[in-house]
This record gives C-alpha cells, structure tokens and sequence, in this order.
C-alpha cells in the first residue's frame, strides 16, 4: 500500500496512563489523521475491564489490585507481563471492508504473521475444524475474564486462546487494541476476577507455548515488523503531537483516574 504510519515504542506504564494515551491517540485522528500504530507494556499488575462491565460483579473486592476501564468491550483482563499493541486508523488506510467482522478479521492477521514468526500456528476459533461438542457449545459465551472466553475471531494457538483484541469504530475510524502474554498468573487471577471461567485447559501463553521467555524489547519489534509486512506500510517512529499529550493529561485527570469512569460508566466522550 505504501502508506505510511506512525509507530509509538512506549514505556511500560500503569493501565490510567496507557489507557489515556490510547484514547488520545483516538481523539487526535479527526483533526491529524495520522494512523498509528502503538506498542506499550505495564509496569505492574493492572486490571482493565470492558467498557460494560460492572466491577461490583467482576472484582473481588477484597483484593487491591488497580484497575481501569476500557473503552472497547468484552471481559476483564489482568495485565502485567504482556506486549499490548493499539492502532487508530481510517478503514482506507488499510483499504478495509465496512463490514466490522470482516475488518476486524483481516486486522487480526498480523498477530497471525507475529506468531509464525515464532513458529507458531496461530487460527481463529471460527476455524477449527475438530472441536468437541463442548467447545462448540461454549463458543460465543462469556465469563469475567477475557481469555477464558472463546469468542469466533479469537486466536488460538495449540488448541488454547493466547491473548485478546476488541476493536471500536467511530464512523469510518478504527481504534483497536489487544493483548499479548508472556506469562499469566492464573492463582491471582482466581483471587481477583469473579467467575473467572476454565483458565489452564482454555488459555495459554507465550512462555508456555514456546518453553522459553522472551525479551519484551524483541517481541516489540517482531510486533510491528509483522504488521509492516502484512499491510505494506511503512513506519515512522515518533512520539505523542503536543495536542495529544495534552488530551492525556485531561484524561487522566477528568477520566481515567476519576471513580465515576471506572466504578459507575456514567459518562463517555469518545
């Protein structure tokens, strides 16, 4: 396509300020239109919650873990030890379909090319072709934790979910953002996230499908070396514009940090 993007090599920060910057990032499309692309970790444990969740229900409220919400849907996710990306872009930026599922299909092949890089075979759920009769009845359903649910774009690699993406449109903008383990702490995650679901036998990740751990820093750039392969786009490396640091501030301080967002949902300015 020769288009050319912005890539953002962010820092590992807490889940107020990357979720801040990803919506930043967002709001800045209108006025820019600079489709990026953003890679970022967590500096420590964090939950994010789907946008309709309610924390009375997901969290246990014994436990003082942080948590944040998002502004895309699905299921609660414990962040710590992951690679996540997030990318705002229009659908001709990528010569994409309307159609969401579509979209959302093709953008997803890029974490497809990011696992063969590793060797990995990665499909979607949609796609298997041996599943048990309980599988196929659970496909579609969802529990408080996001990779315990097995959604039909979910991917999976050697028969268990590995990670989460959720996409939300604005008009003809795309923003979507998702999540790759390195390691998940399934004792913490029983502790913190009610109904939790099936995790060992439904969910894995990067550590324990390839035996080995691998440096955040080299999954980063095989991250967004794949992406650059699978759309023909080139990368511009680059920070934040003044504007968008400025909305991150705001954010933080109007949003992200406030109860009202994270407790209740009563308000949305996306």
């Amino acid at each position: 396509m020769g288009k050319t993007w912005r890539l953002i090599l962010d820092q590992k920060c807490d889940g107020y300020y990357n979720m801040a910057v990803d919506e930043a990032i967002l709001l800045g499309y209108d006025s820019f239109k600079i489709p990026t692309l953003r890679v970022y970790g967590w500096s420590k444990p964090f939950i994010s919650l789907g946008y309709n969740q309610s924390f009375e229900k997901v969290l246990n409220s014994k436990e003082e873990l942080p948590f944040v919400r998002r502004i895309t849907g699905g299921s609660a996710i414990l962040h710590y030890k992951e690679l996540t990306y997030s990318l705002v872009c229009s659908l001709e930026d990528l010569n994409l379909p309307k159609a969401v599922k579509e979209s959302y299909r093709i953008i997803c092949s890029f974490l497809k090319c990011f696992y063969s890089q590793l060797g990995l075979e990665a499909s979607f759920a949609d796609a298997l072709k041996s599943r048990s009769q309980k599988t196929k009845k659970d496909l579609g359903k969802y529990n408080n934790f996001c990779f315990s649910n097995w959604q039909h774009l979910d991917l999976l690699v050697k028969g268990k979910k590995i990670g989460g993406n959720a996409q939300r449109r604005k008009k003809n903008i795309i923003f979507q953002h998702g999540s790759i383990p390195q390691e998940i702490d399934f004792s913490c995650i029983r502790r913190v996230i009610k109904d939790s679901g099936e995790l060992q036998s439904k969910t894995t990740f990067l550590k324990e499908v390839l035996g080995k751990t691998l440096d955040f820093d080299l999954l980063s750039a095989l991250l967004h070396s794949s992406f650059k392969t699978t759309f023909g786009v080139e990368f511009n490396q680059e920070k934040l514009l003044k504007s968008e640091k400025e909305d991150v501030v705001f954010l933080l301080r109007g949003k992200y940090k406030t109860k009202n967002w994270n407790n209740h949902k009563i308000f949305e300015n996306v």
